[in-house]
């Protein structure tokens, strides 16, 4: 998780606190701290963002919906994304990526 609070941060500039997993599931979600400064959301679009300059790829959030797992809450994002390679070739594809935002609940109310 070090690194990507380290991506996150040299890429968006943001320095929330995340731990967690690697976001592919509800079990791995990346667990989002309020740091009484950023949105969850506003941190979850930049880890998408640092994670999608990283790997060279454009994506689009198409689908949000809240969860609760486990007495945790849970954001689960479906994003599209595009990348482009060596040869002008696009693929695109959906992946799914869970975030833990409990910390926000007063927030969520």
């Amino acid at each position: 998780m070090t690194d990507l609070k380290s991506l996150v941060k040299s890429t968006a500039g943001v320095q929330s606190e995340l731990s967690g997993g690697n976001g592919h599931c509800y079990d791995e979600a990346i667990l989002i701290h309020n740091n009484s400064i950023e949105s969850y959301m506003s941190v979850q679009r930049a880890i998408l963002w640092s994670l999608g300059c990283h790997k060279n790829m454009c994506w689009e959030v198409i689908d949000q919906e809240a969860h609760s797992h486990n007495g945790r809450k849970i954001d689960v994002l479906t994003i599209e994304k595009r990348k482009m390679d060596d040869h002008g070739i696009v693929s695109t594809g959906t992946q799914q990526v869970f975030f833990d935002i409990t910390e926000f609940e007063n927030e969520l109310a």
